[in-house]
Parts: C-alpha cells; structure tokens; sequence
C-alpha cells in the first residue's frame, strides 16, 4: 500500500512539474512583450490526470490577471475544457516624473527618470521610454513620481494663435493662395480657424508649420 501511495504521488509531482514547464512557456510567449512578469497560480482542479495547454483558444490578459486556456484529463481519458486564472506582476521600464510639471510644459528629458515598475494594475496607455517625448508636452499637471501616460501629454502644437501662414484653395491644379492669421493653436492634421486681413474667418487642416488646405 505504501509502495503504490509513493508511485501516485510520483506521478502527481511529476504532472504538476510537466505543467508548470508547459505554464512557464506559454506564458513567455504571450508576455513577450514585457521585461519580466511573475506569476502565481489562482486555483487548479483537484483531481485530474493531465493538464495541457489549450492552443485552440486565446490566452486573455486583464491588469494583473491572465486567463489561460487548458484541458483537463481525467481518469477516464475524458476531457474537460476550462480556464485557469494566474495572478501576475508584470514589468516595464517606465518613465517617472522627477519633478512637478506644470500644464503645459515642454516635456523634456531631464524631468524624467526610467524606472522597471509593477504596471500590471495601470489602466491608462504608458509612454515607451523609446518615444520622442521631445515632441510633446503636458496635457495637465504631472506630479513628482507620476509614470508617464499617453493621457497626460499632447503634442506640441507647430502653428500657435497669431502665427502667420498661407492658406492654399483652388481646384484643378490650380493654386489659389493667401496669407491669413491662425486664430488656433493645432498639430498635422489638425482643423484650426484662421482669418484674412479683413477678419473674415475660415477652417483650414494644417499641412506644415507654414501651410493650410481650406476646408470646404
């Protein structure tokens, strides 16, 4: 009795290793996409033979959460398909203010500091310390030690209120321009207000710093 009680035990040790390795990989290969993650294991069924991963379906992520779908064997040879929930800390190398940023500001280099942090529990988008953060500035006010999130910044407008630009119209080929004052601050892309010298107002779409296409 005690000689088949150690053969089972074995045999569970052993299944529980062969998952865990088949856990390790599959969660390396749906976690890429972060410098390193730590997971724990919610709950797994009880009783069961064999455990293998669900290839079929899609591993889920949900904040610190990971719904990964698997089959489970039982003595019977029959399969029952499920989820099993790991709780994870997944990690990235963040920016974080390192001082008061007013509404506003230029985001610059020197106001920020990286950092591997937790992130599993952030809703909102991070900004990839690869971004050209130069480009951009404070959409509101940043607090010291803030991670940095695509909600807090905005571009930085290439034509300001009161800047000097040539509005383009005309169809055909042909070019009919003039010289018109922006009465709005915006990006490429962006639909701004502008006026001529008689103050008579148009919409326009920003093509560069210095050329707007009317917008009918």
């Amino acid at each position: 009795m005690i000689g088949l009680i150690s053969i089972l035990f074995a045999l569970i040790i052993a299944q529980n290793n062969y998952f865990d390795v088949q856990m390790k990989k599959y969660l390396d290969e749906n976690l890429k996409s972060f410098f390193k993650y730590e997971y724990q294991v919610e709950k797994i069924p009880k009783s069961f033979t064999k455990i293998d991963i669900n290839y079929e379906k899609t591993f889920r992520l949900s904040k610190n959460y990971g719904y990964v779908p698997v089959k489970i064997f039982d003595k019977n040879n029959s399969v029952n398909q499920t989820i099993i929930v790991v709780k994870l800390k997944l990690f990235k190398n963040v920016l974080i203010a390192s001082k008061n940023i007013n509404k506003g500001q230029d985001i610059l280099s020197d106001k920020f500091i990286s950092k591997l942090e937790d992130i599993s529990e952030l809703c909102n988008n991070l900004v990839d310390e690869t971004k050209d953060i130069l480009k951009y500035r404070s959409r509101m006010f940043i607090k010291e030690g803030t991670i940095l999130t695509d909600e807090l910044i905005e571009p930085i407008p290439i034509i300001n209120n009161g800047d000097k630009v040539i509005l383009h119209a005309g169809r055909n080929g042909v070019d009919i321009s003039m010289e018109v004052i922006a009465r709005q601050e915006g990006c490429i892309g962006d639909v701004i207000s502008v006026s001529n010298m008689s103050s008579k107002l148009y919409k326009a779409k920003i093509v560069d710093k210095f050329n707007l296409i009317l917008v009918e």
